[in-house]
């Protein structure tokens, strides 16, 4: 068997899609008329990654500056989570290439020989990335202890000793990056403000691919363990 045919994550990502998909039509506070939860109900009949992100991206690009906020808010991080998930498709399928003919194994061992390989470059591709972003901005210069503590977290991902470890430091970064409270704080009432939302932005979209990762790990091992 292919490893492209046992694990389906176009499947995987339209599930995650129609999850979403009751969140965003079925809260109140986004004050969807019915045209538009029809156009995003719509996007869930497709079967391509591709066509699913460029829908969302069409919805927001209409809707981005409408009231209320929440929406705008919302419509940003599904953007950049769908964004990841066609990405994460497209390579997925090329790095199927690697293994046209796997071996029946228990569903533990069968994600770290044939799986774990795969998120574990991406965390990689994602972290130094964001390490390169950390550097880019000097963050020290705002607040030496916010800076500590990211960089650490950073540093715990790539010293990570398997990927369990990594995935496990990737989940404490996500746990870091939810205190928003906290991140405002420490940046309040320093630097110059246009860097500090760019530098924001780019933290904020970490958040959801690690975030959206670790769904994806999670959906897989059930796949794995229901074939």
């Amino acid at each position: 068997m292919k490893l492209i045919d046992k694990i389906n994550l176009r499947k995987i990502i339209f599930n995650l899609y129609k999850r979403d998909l009751t969140g965003l039509v079925g809260n109140p506070d986004y004050k969807l008329n019915d045209e538009q939860k029809q156009e995003l109900i719509a996007l869930g009949q497709t079967d391509d990654a591709k066509t699913l992100f460029e829908g969302i991206n069409n919805f927001f690009e209409k809707n981005i500056n409408n009231d209320p906020i929440e929406l705008s808010l919302m419509l940003t991080l599904v953007l950049q989570r769908y964004n990841y998930f066609y990405k994460t498709e497209v390579e997925w399928k090329e790095y199927c290439k690697n293994f046209e003919n796997i071996q029946d194994k228990d569903p533990g061992e069968f994600f770290l020989t044939y799986i774990a390989d795969f998120f574990d470059g991406q965390i990689d591709l994602y972290t130094n990335s964001y390490e390169e972003i950390l550097e880019e901005f000097v963050i020290e210069k705002w607040n030496e202890k916010f800076a500590k503590d990211i960089n650490n977290l950073v540093k715990n991902i790539n010293s990570s000793q398997n990927f369990q470890d990594k995935l496990l430091n990737c989940e404490k970064m996500v746990l870091f990056l939810q205190d928003t409270k906290n991140i405002y704080s420490s940046l309040e009432s320093v630097g110059v403000e246009n860097e500090k939302q760019q530098f924001l932005a780019h933290t904020n979209e970490l958040k959801i691919i690690f975030q959206s990762l670790n769904h994806l790990v999670n959906e897989v091992l059930k796949q794995i363990i229901a074939v």
